[in-house]
C-alpha cells in the first residue's frame, strides 16, 4: 500500500466526504475515488459507507485511516526537524506537562533551561496525563511531567520521582468555607464544584477522596478541558470548590491564592510526579541539564 494513500483515506473520514478531502488536499475528486478503489481492493474490503450525512468508516477503514493518521503525525514532525534545522535550531525536547504544573513549576524550569543550555529549543504542551502519556508512546513527546496514568510500565519509557504529591479540597480565599474548622458534610454537598476534566483514573482519584469523608453529593457546575489558569481564576473567585493536587497550588501562589479545606476523614489520596522519558534521550546533554533542573524546581517547591 502506499502511505501517501493511507494519508488521503483519514483526510476523507476526518472531512466527510471525498469532496471536502479533495478541496482540502488540492487532489481532484476522481483522483481520490481511484485511490479508494485501489486501497479497498488490496484491503478486500470496502473503507467507508456514504449517505446524505457523509462518509462513515467500517471497521478496516478506521484502522488503515490510524496508520495514515500516524504517517501524516510523522511527516509533520520530519517537516518540523528539517525546519529547525535550518533555523540553526539544533537541540530541541519535546514536553508535555499538566495544565496545573504549567503554572508555576514549569516556567520556572523554563527559565534555568534557557540560561544553562540556550541553544535548546523546549517545544512545550499542556496536555492531560491521559494525552501526555499516549504522546509518549506516539513518539510525539519526549518528556513528560506528570503522575502515573496508569501501572503500566512499557519498553523503552523511564520515569523519575520529581516530588511525593497528594490531592486535597480547596477553594479561593473568599469562599465562605475558607478558614472554617466545623466543615460538615452537609456544607461540602451544598456548594458548587469545579473540575479540571481530567482522564478517569484521576477522577477516580477525586471521587475516593470525597466518599471517604462522606461526601456522596458534589454538585459540578463547571469543567474546564485541560486549561489550569481559567480553573484558578474562577476558584479564586470563592464561589467554587475543587478537588486539586497540592503541589502545583504550592507553586502557583504567587499567580492565585487557594486555601486547603479540613479533609472529613484521614485518608490521603497521594499523587507522585514523575519525569517520564524515552530511553535514547537519557544521555543527551540538554535531557541531562533538563532533568537535573526539573530535580531541583521541583525539590525546592516541595520543601517550601
Amino acid at each position: 500500500m502506499d502511505p501517501k494513500h493511507l494519508m488521503y483515506l483519514a483526510v476523507i473520514l476526518d472531512k466527510g466526504s471525498i469532496t471536502a478531502a479533495s478541496k482540502h488536499l488540492h487532489v481532484a475528486q476522481p483522483t481520490l475515488t481511484r485511490i479508494i478503489a485501489t486501497l479497498e481492493m488490496q484491503a478486500g474490503t470496502q473503507l467507508f459507507t456514504r449517505s446524505r450525512f457523509g462518509v462513515q468508516s467500517t471497521s478496516m477503514g478506521e484502522v488503515l485511516a490510524r496508520e495514515g493518521r500516524a504517517i501524516q503525525r510523522n511527516m509533520e514532525i520530519a517537516r518540523e526537524q528539517v525546519s529547525r534545522f535550518q533555523l540553526g535550531l539544533r537541540e530541541q525536547l519535546r514536553i508535555a506537562t499538566g495544565p496545573l504544573i504549567g503554572i508555576g513549576l514549569t516556567p520556572e524550569i523554563i527559565r534555568r533551561v534557557s540560561i544553562e543550555k540556550p541553544r535548546t529549543v523546549l517545544n512545550i504542551t499542556s496536555e492531560s496525563p491521559a494525552a501526555a502519556w499516549d504522546g509518549l508512546l506516539d513518539d510525539r513527546y519526549d518528556i513528560a511531567i506528570m503522575p502515573a496514568p496508569n501501572n503500566q510500565r512499557p519498553a523503552g519509557i523511564q520515569r523519575r520521582l520529581l516530588a511525593d504529591d497528594y490531592i486535597g479540597i480547596y477553594c479561593g480565599e473568599q469562599h465562605p468555607l475558607a478558614g472554617r474548622s466545623d466543615i460538615s458534610i452537609r456544607d461540602y454537598e451544598a456548594a458548587d464544584w469545579l473540575s479540571l476534566g481530567m482522564s478517569a483514573p484521576f477522577v477516580r482519584e477525586a471521587v475516593e477522596l470525597l466518599t471517604a469523608g462522606g461526601i456522596k453529593n458534589v454538585r459540578t457546575k463547571v469543567v474546564f478541558k485541560n486549561d489550569g489558569v481559567m480553573l484558578l481564576k474562577t476558584l479564586s473567585q470563592g464561589m467554587h470548590l475543587a478537588v486539586l493536587p497540592n503541589l502545583p497550588l504550592v507553586a502557583a501562589r504567587d499567580f492565585v491564592r487557594t486555601v486547603e479545606l479540613k479533609p472529613l476523614s484521614e485518608t490521603v489520596i497521594s499523587r507522585p510526579l514523575y519525569l517520564w522519558f524515552k530511553d535514547e534521550i537519557q544521555h543527551q546533554p540538554e535531557f541531562v541539564a533538563f532533568e537535573r533542573i526539573a530535580m531541583e524546581v521541583f525539590n525546592e517547591f516541595s520543601a517550601g
